[in-house]
């Protein structure tokens, strides 16, 4: 192939088709020392005999000057009549004038039929203007002519890649580093082709060779996908170092800002988070997806600034239509902000749209029949986190002559009393951390799964890409989302009547598997810890009317905020215990106590503390204050197994209903109201009627046992019978 010429810009994209810049392409470095002497032009008597029009240009585009070419070689009206004078004049005008050189080019074609060159460069114009049908066709007939041609094979893979043939453009690129191992350009479109096929683990090694070879010219590109590689697998802290460098390397590329902020949410550095997310926003005020995430990595550390006009933002960017990356509201977030469930079903449907276009279309084959269901639960949190706390005790009562549990740890957690009883009840548990999905897929495939329950959905830890995969032909979204996932890949999501009553069905894309009173699981293993335990060893009164809300900073609303301190107001010598926070988040709530007149004596914190004790802990307080519109579902199963009377006030979505379903279930509806209102005054009533709320505490811990809530013998077995109904009437394609 001829030379590349030179776009007018060293910043332009390369005009070999590599999907670089000219200038981390083939701009990197002159091919061999000092650009050739071009001479000066004049009348052809002037020039010395062995210097020909030809030599002049050939000259001119070494040393990118392809002005100076054209002058040399268009003397005529017509082209010129030498075919390798005309094959210069078409590569001079490349970026002079792109459809003269087109012309040029099919020219060349006419003389020389089947040419490879004229092939290649009509090709790229074809692609260039999204014809790539006609682009493959050119580049397959040019490599007929010349096989296995990097370049032919390089820009042949690019084409495919446009037309959705993703594999294909593999193959090629794969053919083109076999054929040129330090091809970087090859390198970095087998990378890129990898990223977009979601084969993050393939890829990524990739991405560390181009950018070993470029070193400070790796395009922002290659280091910002190897960054959302490493994001998706969920190594935070190399996505975050990765991204970091993208953003040094282009610091106005907004994306890049935006996916540094998400990993860094990932890794809870909050304030480093918003500062990233105000970048990105800065650069693209659009940016809705970095406008939620903004708000909400400020709502882990109770900074409210603007709140209510975020908040408005971002319910009404959750009510478009639009699937761009850049025009999406996490549906996790909109939660915490919102209990609209037409508005919840909008954002998880656009969401999962945006995830799921590639989704497999067919569900697999059903397995001969034996007598078993093969459960598969795929999880990044099977330890002590809330969902492997919530399960353990249901895999464990499992009929195994009926029913068959194969774990998916899709997450590296450390060794801890619920890992290890996940580990021992389980009929298979594998350890598949920071592997692409496919793999995981392969491996639910493998153990014959019938029903595989998504415990994520839309939290941070999703396995919606493996869900896509559709490796079981059953799929139920179950206990670690209260949500609908808003794709049709899902065909039930396990709840219950009160959750999700028959009014509400409609918005949720799954059909409502149901298990009552309360979908939730309860583990009646937990053991508190028996050792000495009292108020002052956390800094409580002791004679204090104690209300706590254990719950996740980003929880607490700013309304939320005001009917607590109304609530302190009302019932003299009560304090509100909080779950431990950092040093800024105290002092602000502090701040935020003082300014509506409460002292900053009367807020405290807990600290962290082991599962055992944080669970015998609870009853040091009198009355837990659950939040609103997003409960602290396993918290709030905490607090009632632990003989802790909740207060709850119910919504509209699943997420805003489960805590008052749980209550109920314990035995206490009177403690289950419906608006904020209602709220403050039970609240208060509460606090000043101590010898009621003694015996509200009394009857909780008597009838634990015996409580719905905490029958999870009954559980089990409703359980059971709603896997055989799911199998029975979920349709077989």
């Amino acid at each position: 192939m001829s030379a590349i010429v030179p776009p007018r810009s060293r910043n332009e994209p390369c005009p070999c088709g590599s999907g670089l810049r000219y200038k981390n392409c083939h701009g990197r470095e002159p091919v061999s020392g000092a650009p050739v002497p071009v001479p000066a032009a004049g009348p052809a008597t002037a020039m010395p005999e062995t210097t020909t029009p030809a030599d002049v240009a050939r000259a001119a585009l070494r040393a990118g000057r392809p002005a100076d070419a054209v002058r040399a070689l268009d003397r005529d009206a017509d082209w010129p009549a030498d075919t390798s004078e005309l094959r210069l004049l078409a590569e001079a005008l490349r970026s002079i004038d792109a459809g003269r050189s087109h012309r040029a080019w099919e020219r060349v074609l006419e003389r020389a039929p089947g040419d490879p060159e004229a092939l290649f460069f009509l090709g790229d114009f074809a692609r260039e203007e999204g014809d790539h049908a006609a682009a493959i066709e050119r580049f397959e007939q040019a490599l007929a002519a010349a096989p296995d041609h990097p370049a032919l094979l390089n820009n042949l893979g690019l084409a495919l890649e446009k037309a959705g043939r993703l594999e294909e453009a593999s193959g090629r690129f794969e053919r083109a580093l076999a054929l040129a191992p330090d091809d970087v350009n090859a390198l970095a479109n087998l990378a890129q082709n990898l990223y977009q096929r979601r084969l993050h683990d393939q890829a990524i090694p990739l991405f560390d060779r181009v950018i070993l070879r470029m070193g400070a010219r790796t395009p922002v590109e290659i280091l910002a996908n190897r960054g959302v590689s490493y994001l998706i697998l969920g190594n935070n802290a190399a996505a975050e170092k990765s991204l970091a460098r993208a953003a040094e390397t282009a610091p106005d590329v907004a994306d890049v800002w935006r996916d540094l902020g998400a990993a860094r949410f990932e890794l809870k550095q909050w304030g480093p988070a918003v500062t990233a997310l105000e970048r990105a926003l800065a650069l693209d005020p659009g940016d809705r997806f970095a406008e939620a995430l903004r708000l909400y990595c400020a709502a882990y550390e109770c900074h409210w600034r603007d709140f209510d006009a975020l908040r408005a933002g971002v319910r009404e960017a959750a009510g478009g239509d639009s699937i761009e990356r850049r025009s999406l509201v996490i549906p996790f977030i909109l939660q915490s902000i919102s209990d609209d469930p037409a508005l919840e079903r909008n954002a998880s449907a656009r969401w999962s749209g945006s995830g799921f276009a590639d989704a497999a279309t067919r569900r697999p084959s059903r397995r001969p029949p034996d007598g078993t269901l093969r459960l598969g639960f795929a999880s990044g949190d099977l330890n002590d986190h809330c969902v492997g706390r919530l399960l353990v005790a249901l895999i464990e009562r499992l009929d195994r002559r009926r029913f068959r549990a194969f774990l998916y740890s899709t997450a590296e957690r450390p060794e801890d009393t619920t890992r290890r009883r996940l580990i021992a009840c389980a009929d298979g548990f594998r350890e598949l951390d920071h592997l692409e999905q496919r793999r995981i897929a392969d491996a639910v495939r493998a153990d014959g799964v019938d029903i595989l329950f998504d415990l994520s959905g839309h939290t941070g830890r999703t396995v919606a890409h493996l869900i896509s995969l559709r490796p079981a032909p059953v799929i139920v979204n179950f206990l670690g989302y209260t949500g609908t996932m808003g794709s049709p890949l899902y065909d039930w999501i396990l709840t219950d009547r009160y959750c999700v009553p028959e009014s509400s069905a409609r918005h949720y894309a799954e059909r409502p598997l149901l298990i009552d009173p309360c979908y939730l699981p309860s583990d009646p293993g937990r053991e508190l810890d028996a050792g000495p335990i009292a108020r002052s060893d956390y800094g409580l009164p002791e004679g204090a009317l104690v209300y706590t809300a254990a719950v996740a900073a980003y929880k607490i609303q700013p309304e939320m905020w005001t009917d607590w301190m109304a609530i302190l107001a009302s019932v003299e010598g009560s304090v509100l215990w909080l779950r431990d926070a950092t040093p800024v988040v105290m002092q602000r709530l502090r701040y935020e106590a003082g300014r509506l007149g409460i002292g900053a004596d009367r807020i405290h914190f807990a600290r962290n503390d082991p599962i055992p004790r944080y669970l015998a802990r609870m009853r040091l307080a009198d009355l837990f204050l659950d939040t609103w519109p997003f409960g602290s579902h396993t918290t709030v199963n905490d607090a009632l197994y632990a003989g802790l009377p909740v207060l709850a006030r119910t919504g509209r979505t699943f997420a805003a209903r489960a805590s008052a379903s749980q209550v109920i279930a314990a035995g206490l509806p009177e403690l289950v109201v419906d608006d904020s209102k209602a709220y403050v005054e039970a609240a208060v009533a509460l606090g000043r009627d101590r010898t009621g709320l003694e015996r509200i505490t009394r009857r909780l811990r008597e009838q634990r046992d015996s409580a719905p809530l905490f029958d999870i013998d009954t559980y089990t077995r409703r359980f059971e019978a709603a896997m055989e109904h799911a199998w029975v009437n979920t349709p077989a394609d």
